[in-house]
C-alpha cells in the first residue's frame, strides 16, 4: 500500500514499460518520469509516454522529463499525456516553457559547486532537482552526485537529489543530505528503461527506514 505522506518523497524515473508502472506505485511512488526528449536509452516518442503516463494512477504525479524543449512541445505533452509537472534539464530561460506548460516545475541543476546550490535557491521553480554533474550528460547518469556540498549549505528550498542511488546507498543519502524528494533510475533497473520489482521494492525499504532513524 502507498504512504502518501512519506518523506522523503519518491521519484522512479526513466520508465519504459507500462507494466513497470505497478511495481513503482506499490512501493510507494510520489512521481513516475518519462524520459520525453530524444537523449538515451530511456527516451519516449510521444505514442510510447502516452501509453506509458496512462498507467499512471490518479494521485501519483505523472512527469515529463525535457532537455532544452520548445514551449509548445511541452505544452503538447501535458495535454495528451495528461503531466501533472515538468522536469527540465539544461534550459536558460525556463519561463517561457513553465507557463506553456501550466503545471508545477521541477529544475534539474547539476551539482558541480557551491553556485549550484545558490542558483537553486534563486529559482523560482515549484522544486530544485540537484544531480551529479558529469560532461555532457543530462541526466541518468548513475553516478552520484557531490553530497557535500548539499551539507556545506543546504538549499533554502525544497529540493530533490538525483544520481546513482541504489537500494545500498539511498539510505546514507538521506541520513546525510535529507532531501525532499529522492529520484532514481538505472538504480532500480535490470536494464536501461525497465524496473527490476524486486530493486524498486528494496530501494523504498531502504528509504523508509532511513526517514525513520532521521525523524527519529
Amino acid at each position: 500500500m502507498r504512504d502518501t505522506a512519506e518523506s522523503p518523497r519518491l521519484k522512479f524515473c526513466g520508465l519504459t514499460d507500462p507494466a513497470d508502472v505497478a511495481a513503482c506505485v506499490d512501493a510507494g511512488a510520489w512521481a513516475i518520469g518519462a524520459i520525453m526528449t530524444p537523449h538515451g536509452p530511456r527516451a519516449l516518442d510521444a505514442a510510447q509516454a502516452e501509453r506509458l503516463m496512462a498507467a499512471v494512477p490518479d494521485g501519483v504525479e505523472r512527469v515529463g522529463v525535457f532537455v532544452d524543449p520548445a514551449p509548445a512541445a511541452v505544452a503538447d505533452a501535458v495535454r495528451r499525456c495528461g503531466l501533472t509537472r515538468v522536469q527540465l534539464h539544461d534550459v536558460d530561460d525556463w519561463a517561457p516553457i513553465a507557463e506553456a506548460a501550466g503545471v508545477p516545475v521541477t529544475l534539474s541543476i547539476r551539482l558541480d559547486g557551491p553556485d549550484a546550490i545558490a542558483a537553486g535557491d534563486a529559482a523560482e521553480c515549484d522544486l530544485v532537482l540537484f544531480d551529479a554533474a558529469v560532461p555532457g550528460m543530462a541526466g541518468g547518469t548513475g553516478q552520484l552526485a557531490d553530497w557535500s556540498l548539499l551539507v556545506a549549505r543546504r538549499p533554502a528550498r525544497p529540493f530533490g537529489l538525483a544520481g546513482g542511488l541504489t537500494p545500498q546507498v539511498v539510505g546514507d543519502a538521506i541520513r546525510t543530505v535529507r532531501p525532499d524528494v529522492i529520484d532514481v533510475a538505472s538504480g532500480v533497473e535490470s536494464s536501461p528503461g525497465h524496473k527490476d520489482p524486486a530493486l524498486v521494492a528494496a530501494f523504498a525499504r531502504a528509504a523508509r527506514e532511513a526517514a525513520l532513524e532521521v525523524a527519529a
